[in-house]
């Protein structure tokens, strides 16, 4: 599996996978890695009708030795980068978070904004942000903060959070599907890590309402195989079982 690690490494020139005619740009958080696995399995799976490039516009935060750095300028500095303004200029499938505060990556509307540096696609997919969704008690003691004593109330709102999150992208309907059936599947490992069965939900209604790829059986067995945040990940007490009425199967 492609890992965030890869895409760090290749920051400044861009990660890039496979050699085909369409161009498809992925651009967001390591919860959008998924779905750049699931495309490149399809590449070598169908001869390799797509080139992928990922970035992940956290990465300027830091320099290539993990010291911060002005992030706002170092993005502000790629805005004459040829690489990278090629890359948005010929991107034919744009798969992305919702982005506000990263400048020219940014892909909501305003002053500066991924568009206004040439991204015409003929497909635009807006992928909800699953981010800072503290839900199980331990997953305030993983990050080292003390559980608030109404931390089962807090999770519930940040499950009705993320419903109004999907609304605005994509893919409206997961939010409802996300609300009903939480306590019944493991869609999420830790407060800002997504498990196989959130991103393979969101793929098939991807390719069902955008991509029309044709996902065989054998596609989908290696895909239902990587499930790449499951380690580590929160382990659930008694408190949320209780509390929630968790039904998981995989603890």
């Amino acid at each position: 599996m492609i890992t965030t690690i890869e895409i760090k490494q290749h920051r400044d020139d861009v990660f890039e996978v496979g050699t085909g005619p369409t161009k498809i740009l992925i651009l967001g958080s390591c919860r959008t890695v998924p779905y750049l696995n699931y495309l490149n399995r399809y590449n070598w799976m169908n001869g390799f009708p797509f080139t992928i490039y990922a970035i992940e516009p956290n990465n300027w935060s830091w320099d290539l030795n993990d010291n911060p750095v002005d992030r706002d300028a170092a993005i502000a500095s790629l805005e004459t980068n040829e690489r990278i303004l090629s890359i948005i200029r010929d991107t034919d499938i744009f798969i992305h978070e919702w982005y506000a505060n990263y400048g020219m990556f940014n892909t909501q509307q305003g002053e500066h904004n991924i568009y206004k540096f040439g991204m015409t696609p003929a497909m635009d997919i807006l992928i909800p942000n699953f981010h800072d969704r503290f839900i199980l008690e331990h997953d305030y003691t993983s990050c080292g903060i003390p559980t608030p004593d109404d931390y089962l109330k807090r999770g519930e709102d940040a499950v009705e959070g993320f419903r109004n999150v999907c609304l605005q992208s994509s893919f409206p309907e997961f939010g409802d599907v996300f609300f009903d059936t939480w306590r019944d599947v493991r869609y999420f490992w830790r407060p800002n890590h997504i498990s196989s069965a959130f991103s393979l939900f969101l793929f098939r209604r991807m390719n069902s309402r955008f991509l029309h790829l044709n996902l065989t059986d054998e596609f989908m067995e290696g895909a239902r195989q990587e499930d790449l945040f499951k380690e580590p990940h929160t382990h659930i007490t008694r408190r949320d079982i209780e509390g929630y009425g968790l039904r998981w199967l995989i603890q």
